[in-house]
């Protein structure tokens, strides 16, 4: 997890000007982690990755500004 996310979520974060919606981001995004793969909750550690990208997606875009209400 920590390798996952110093390698590639990190560096797409510093990517975001706005350090408010980053932030918010990477607290969803550890969350999810920590959920998912320490704490290995059921509901959401057997979710497929397409099952993650889907529920999560809106999410995400709504952060970045990229989803319909931006």
């Amino acid at each position: 997890v920590r390798a996952l996310l110093t390698e590639q979520v990190a560096p797409a974060l510093r990517t975001i000007t706005d350090t408010r919606r980053a932030g918010l981001l990477s607290s969803q995004l550890l969350g999810l982690a920590l959920t998912r793969y320490l704490l290995r909750v059921p509901a959401v550690a057997g979710l497929t990755a397409d099952e993650v990208v889907d529920l999560y997606a809106p999410g995400v875009a709504g952060l970045l500004g990229t989803g319909e209400d931006a």
